[in-house]
This record gives structure tokens, sequence and C-alpha cells, in this order.
């Protein structure tokens, strides 16, 4: 008989470590099951760490640390550091360049990015190392994948005035990846890349804002933030659609913009087209992709180097590699996996059920058993990390309506920026663009947009009809 699940290595897995895991397979999100709230209003904390693996550099904060020039015990080290390298005529002159370097490069005591190359600098407490370090690992993997082009925005240290020249020649602490000095270049990867087409959408609109250096330091992270956050809700979505779902796509949801009234008619509000619908399958998220990472255990799934981690596939990339080997594969694979059902069944003491006739129906039935194996607190918190992602920013409570997708003034114009880029667009092209971004308004809402635009005088009108109203570059 044909091998396609690797049954027995699935089996073996569940015993030794008594409780789920994934296996060999890559992880496809940094969420923990232990839930712990961190990222709610901290997602620029992660930035230093996404930017560092980009680059390949690591953070020595030992570098600067222990200098003889001190100013005061309440000011930064970086400022000090920098301060040392500059002649003074007396003791007073140091105390204020350091105080004014205090209040120019930090807010509190977060460093702020006066230039691309300063995202390297942002540290990481000790406290939140490893979740937002699987955070910076997982973006650079998923959004990134060694793009030298966005690489040199960040690796750079070239500088239009003299202050920054001054500041990014003095700081050091920044060095080479240990693993690349050593000449280890092969990277370990964590995570499995899965919609290719919303990350190339990410990466053209990092890269038309980086040509507008000042508006791209302060909309970098929060352009992260979203791209980052409309991810997770998307493999929400493609997951809820088992062999279904389209990987290449992208499925808008409606969004509320803040200054809006709701109601129950509006499409923010509704059950299956806005958040309602996200949070509400949230709670499926750790089941699914337990049970794409058993079925990913499988025949078609090899690689190279046994070390190595195996690809995560989704239901229906699956099924289209099971039906282009056959017949007899497919007939084989559906027989493997009602015995699976069985053995998953028996493990966790669930009634087992009667043989499904379709590989489809096989994974739903499997996810239904995982499902119900699983502790709901387990996958009741490790589907909150979405909330957690989302809060603050790109949700918003609406009174009896609940949470709602929602977009803030500053962030509908940094959408609108990076979708018309330097060229004017048709109005209804720019919600086409804003679609495949994730976003999706209804009429009242775009209603509110074009009034808005028009204030703001971005949008050329030859007619009310969305075909002949453009809407101009806005940087």
């Amino acid at each position: 008989m044909v091998q396609t699940l690797e049954r027995e290595y699935l089996k073996d897995l569940l015993e030794k470590k008594r409780k789920h895991d994934t296996g060999k397979v890559l992880d496809v999100l940094p969420f923990l099951s232990k839930r712990t709230k961190a990222i709610r209003g901290q997602f620029n904390k992660v930035l230093g760490e996404y930017i560092r693996n980009i680059c390949e550099l690591e953070l020595n904060d030992k570098a600067f640390k222990d200098k003889e020039f001190v100013v005061s015990s309440e000011s930064n080290d970086l400022s000090e550091h920098i301060a040392t390298n500059v002649d003074y005529n007396d003791d007073d002159d140091a105390y204020d360049f350091v105080r004014f370097l205090d209040q120019y490069l930090f807010n509190q005591e977060d460093i702020r990015p006066i230039h691309p190359f300063l995202f390297n600098y942002i540290e990481v407490e000790k406290t939140f190392k490893n979740e937002f370090g699987k955070y910076g690992q997982f973006m650079s993997e998923t959004l990134v994948k060694d793009i030298p082009e966005i690489k040199a925005i960040f690796n750079n240290k070239e500088s239009d005035d003299i202050l920054t020249e001054l500041i990014l020649e003095t700081l050091d602490g920044i060095e080479e990846n240990k693993k690349q000095k050593q000449g280890k270049n092969k990277k370990v990867k964590q995570y499995q890349p899965l919609l290719a087409n919303f990350t190339r959408i990410y990466q053209e609109d990092i890269l038309y804002l980086s040509k507008y250096k000042d508006y791209f330091l302060t909309s970098f992270p929060l352009l992260t933030h979203y791209y980052v956050f409309m991810y997770a809700c998307q493999l929400i979505l493609k997951f809820e659609q088992f062999t279904e779902a389209n990987m290449e796509d992208v499925h808008p949801l409606y969004f509320a913009l803040e200054w809006e009234n709701m109601s129950k008619r509006r499409k923010a509000t509704d059950e299956l087209e806005g958040y309602k619908y996200i949070k509400e399958k949230s709670i499926n998220l750790f089941p699914h992709i337990h049970t794409i990472s058993h079925i990913s255990h499988n025949s078609l799934n090899k690689c190279e180097d046994d070390t190595e981690k195996i690809e995560f596939m989704p239901y229906s990339t699956l099924y289209e590699l099971i039906k282009n080997k056959g017949e007899e594969y497919e007939e084989a694979f559906l027989k493997e996996i009602n015995q699976w059902i069985k053995d998953y069944s028996s493990w966790r003491n669930i009634d087992s059920l009667d043989e499904v006739q379709s590989i489809p129906e096989a994974f739903k039935v499997l996810f239904n058993c995982l499902k119900e194996g699983t502790s709901t607190d387990v996958a009741k918190k490790f589907g909150e990390n979405i909330g957690d992602l989302g809060a603050t920013q790109f949700l918003k409570t609406r009174g009896n309506y609940g949470q709602v997708f929602n977009i803030k003034h500053d962030f509908l114009l940094l959408l609108t920026a990076v979708s018309v880029k330097d060229k004017r667009i048709p109005l209804n092209d720019l919600f086409r663009e804003l679609e495949k971004r994730g976003v999706a308004f209804d009429r009242y809402s775009k209603k509110e947009i074009i009034s808005l635009f028009d204030n703001l005088n971005i949008l050329d009108k030859k007619s009310d009809s969305g075909d002949a109203q453009y809407v101009k570059p806005i940087l």
C-alpha cells in the first residue's frame, strides 16, 4: 500500500509529549497559548527585533554601558555615549548637550527613530524577549523574506543633516549577527509564509514609503502593525474555508471610520463581514493549526535535511497536491486519515466516528476531533491574541455592537497614500486597492471618505460618479 500520512510519527509525538504538538511542521503565527496581552499597545517595541532580523544584526547593549563619561544617572546611555565624541568648553555645555539628546532622541525611555537605521536600536525588555522575539522572527520570515531593497532601507547610515550624521557615526552597539560572523549563513527557519500576494503588497508599500524619509519614519510602524494584524485575520478566514480556500486571494473585511456613528445595518457590525466573525472563529485557530500540522506530516512533504522543519500545508494546498497524484494516492490518503481520526479519538477518549468518504470531509472531521480534544481555555487564550494585536489601533468598542474593525484618520490617509502612490487614480480604483489590502467600506463610509477627501482637496471631481472622480497623490 502507498504510504501517505506519517501516523506512527504522529502517534509517538502525542504519546511522548502528552499534549498537542505541531511536530516537524513550521509555525505560522507567533501567538502563545499562555496569553500575556504584552503586545497590546506595545507593537512598536517589536520593531527592533524585526529590523535586526532583516538586517542580520544584533544589539550589543554592553558596547556603550560602562563609559567613564556620566553626566547624570537620569540620562540615557546612548545620549551619553554620543556626547563623549564631542568637545566642550565646560561641563555645563556637556550637560546641556546630553539633555538635548535625551529630548531629541528619546520618548521617555524608548528611542525615537529619527533615521531608519535607528530602528535597529529599539530594545526589548527581558520580560518580553521571548514573545517579542517570536514576533520579530515571524515578521521577517513572513513579510520580507530576504529582500535586499528592504534590508537596504534600514542598513544604510546616509543622512542629510550634521546632527543625525554625528549620531549615526558615533553610535555603536550594533554588530553583525554572531552566526553570520562565524560563517553559519544558513538561517534556521521557523515560520511558513502563506499569503504571498498580501505580503507582496506590503513590500511594495514599504518600498514606496521609503522614498519619503520623514513620512516613512512615522508611517512604517503603523503600516507594519496593520499588515501583521490583517495577516492573522486572513489566516482565520482561510482556515475556516478548509479546501475551498484560495491562499492567493485577500478577503476584504468591513471597517468603520473612527468618527462615524454605527447601527445594526452597517457592514462593520455584521456577524459575517466584520470583526465579529473573526472574534467568533478565533477560538478555532489553535485546533486548525494543529489539524493542518498533523496532515502536513505526509509523503508529499519532505525536506532534504532531516534536521529542517517541513512545510505547513493548508487544507486547500494539500488537497490539490493529493488530487494531482491520482486516484490511487487519494484513496490511500483517505484510508490513512480515517485511521488517524480513530487513533487520535482513542488518544483523547473521544467517541469514534464512522469512516468518511472524501478527503475534504475527512479534514473537517479531524478538525472537529481536535477541537473537542483541545482545552477550551487554551484555544480561547490562543485566539484572543488576535484581539490583543489589533487593540488600541484597529479595533474599537461600539456600545451594544461590540468591537468592530476601526480606521483612524491618519491611517486612512496612509492607506490612501500607498494605494494611490504617484499618479492620481479613479476613486473606485482606490476602494479596490484598499480591498486588496483587506479593507472594505460600505456605502455610508464611502460617502464620509469622499467628503473628507473633498475637504482636504485631494479629490478631482468631474461628476458625482465614482468613475469620474480621481484621488490625487498625497505624498
